[in-house]
């Protein structure tokens, strides 16, 4: 798909991890991508980088108060829930503007760092909700 085709499809369409959900729901259907086993499976797909757990969780947060789940329209998030949507798109997301604004990457290498330095978020930043207030 070009650049175009992408576009024509809307801005869901150009967010990687919405892509890779859409990509779960084609090879595992709808029920599978939305059960708790398959939650843990996709943790590491839902950290924001090197930010860690704590940056999740504060990230979660600040989206939880400007996007209040109750506001999503199921529809156009469909398969997933308001809270899966914030995780599993939102959050990484997120994860990616920040990436690109610290290194001055474009967003396939703050992509791929993003990927890259999970491990390293999660070890240096754990989640602890005690330190994020």
């Amino acid at each position: 798909m070009d650049e175009e085709e992408i576009h024509a499809l809307g801005p869901r369409w150009r967010s990687v991890f919405w892509v890779d959900i859409a990509r779960e729901v084609r090879e595992k259907g709808s029920r599978v991508v939305g059960s708790l086993k398959n939650q843990f499976g996709s943790f590491e797909k839902t950290q924001p980088g090197y930010y860690g757990e704590l940056g999740s969780f504060i990230i979660q947060q600040t989206l939880y108060n400007m996007f209040p789940p109750a506001t999503f329209d199921a529809e156009l998030i469909a398969p997933l829930n308001p809270t899966e949507f914030i995780q599993r798109v939102l959050v990484p997301e997120v994860g990616i503007a920040l990436i690109m604004e610290d290194m001055n990457l474009d967003v396939g290498e703050a992509v791929q760092t993003l990927r890259e330095s999970v491990q390293y978020g999660v070890a240096m930043y754990p989640g602890d909700a005690e330190q994020a207030g």
